[in-house]
């Protein structure tokens, strides 16, 4: 059995274990932005640990594209960051007792595709009433 300062003496060796553990996890985490760029150098995508974007570069050779394959290759590169990213942050977790085997289940980007069609409108008997205050009277009780 542990005296009391035994004891004191290992709860203090690990609370200082996990404070090195989250400052650690707190660098990691705020590190783990990610940066990619296309084959040919002409846009560069940044991404934050969350995924926001923090910076896109276009060079001046990004403009001999068309409007649909710049925005195509800059989403692209922005999922790839993203990914990035999300694998980093998953390892952060590793050393604070974290499964390294999630770091395995993060999903690849999906392949480019043309855009997704917008949904079809309701039809006309579909109204929506949640902005209408509705009054139901019941003539037996009036």
């Amino acid at each position: 059995m542990q005296t009391p300062d035994e004891w004191l003496a290992d709860f203090e060796a690990k609370v200082a274990d996990l404070q090195q553990k989250a400052t650690a996890f707190k660098t990691s985490v705020e590190t783990s932005g990610a940066t990619e760029a296309s084959a040919d150098g002409s846009v560069t995508v940044s991404v934050a640990a969350s995924g926001a974007l923090l910076d896109l570069r276009l060079e001046d050779t990004a403009l001999n594209k068309s409007g649909a394959e710049l925005a195509a290759e800059i989403l692209g590169l922005t999922r790839k960051a993203r990914q990035g990213a999300a694998g980093k942050v998953a390892q952060a977790f590793v050393p604070l007792g974290g499964d390294s085997a999630i770091v395995q289940h993060i999903p690849e980007p999906e392949p480019e595709t043309a855009a997704t069609p917008a949904p079809p409108a309701p039809a006309a008997d579909d109204e929506d009433f949640a902005d209408r205050t509705v009054v139901v009277r019941d003539a037996d009780k009036w």
